[in-house]
């Protein structure tokens, strides 16, 4: 049984009252882990995403896209 699998069954035998007092132990452990994987991160550059429209078939719609001023 992993680590994580103990946890969650020590978890699902708890209380309310115990997973709320477990909850308030452990979160700050989750957010520092979070807060550190994010710090070794370096920004990414503010073009990142510009061209993310959700639409995926840019080489259909060409014609569409060079008529709207593409790169305007």
């Amino acid at each position: 049984m992993t680590t994580r699998e103990r946890l969650h069954l020590l978890v699902d035998a708890m209380d309310d009252e115990q997973a709320e007092r477990a909850l308030r132990a452990v979160e700050p452990i989750a957010q520092s882990c979070s807060t550190a994987a994010d710090a070794g991160r370096r920004p990414l550059p503010a073009f990142v995403g510009s061209f993310d429209s959700g639409r995926h078939n840019l080489s259909q719609r060409v014609d569409e896209l060079l008529a709207d001023g593409f790169g305007r």
